[in-house]
């Protein structure tokens, strides 16, 4: 019974912080990107939120240390993918001096000035998120096999629930930003550019109309 009430709350925490993490992502670009179309939110909504994206932000921040044991497969499998897709990210991230951007990390540093201020500036010094492409691994153009990142993203989802549950959408977004601030520095025109043919999703979320 116990592990019953413990799976029924463990659905809840998911259902919670998969809609908190929608509507403050949302939020989020909405407010940076004012005359997005719908096309171009849903594009990075799906970025931020696919479950390979979940799954690779919560692995590289070491959340899964917390809620996995050590010899877990799910995070074994996702390291495999990460190490492989980190190597090839960084051939491409190399050629703009540190980023997929051309400015490299001096347009990384100006983006968070303008959209976040001098103090986002402390906290997130450098971009880190090197193997993802546009809400896929570097390598992947699909999105992975759903035992490497299905148990992950849930889990991810459930932390932001409980967040969200204790402190409230708003708070628990302003301490969950950071994670995802990397990953909301690129227009939705930049994304479809720079991951042509390396992200399906760029192709599957057209820009339309306003």
């Amino acid at each position: 019974r116990c592990l019953e009430s413990f799976a029924n709350l463990r659905d809840k925490m998911f259902h919670v912080g998969n809609a908190a993490l929608q509507l403050s992502i949302i939020s989020e670009i909405y407010n940076l990107y004012p005359t997005n179309t719908s096309g171009d939110i849903h594009l990075m909504k799906v970025v931020l939120m696919s479950d390979d994206s979940l799954a690779y932000i919560f692995v590289k921040n070491g959340l899964h240390e917390c809620l996995f044991d050590t010899n877990a497969d799910a995070h074994i499998l996702m390291q495999g993918y990460m190490e492989e897709s980190d190597l090839l990210g960084a051939k491409e991230w190399a050629k703009n001096d540190g980023w997929m951007i051309p400015g490299g990390l001096n347009e990384f540093h100006r983006r968070i000035q303008q959209y976040y201020g001098d103090d986002m500036c402390t906290k997130v010094t450098c971009p880190q998120y090197i193997g993802l492409a546009a809400g896929r691994l570097w390598g992947h153009n699909q999105k992975l096999e759903g035992k490497a990142s299905e148990d992950l993203q849930f889990s991810m989802k459930c932390i932001v629930g409980a967040l969200t549950l204790t402190f409230g959408v708003r708070d628990a977004w302003d301490m969950l930003r950071p994670l995802f601030l990397e990953l909301t520095l690129m227009s939705p025109e930049e994304l479809r550019t720079s991951y042509k043919g390396v992200s399906d999703l760029t192709v599957n979320y057209k820009k339309g109309k306003k």
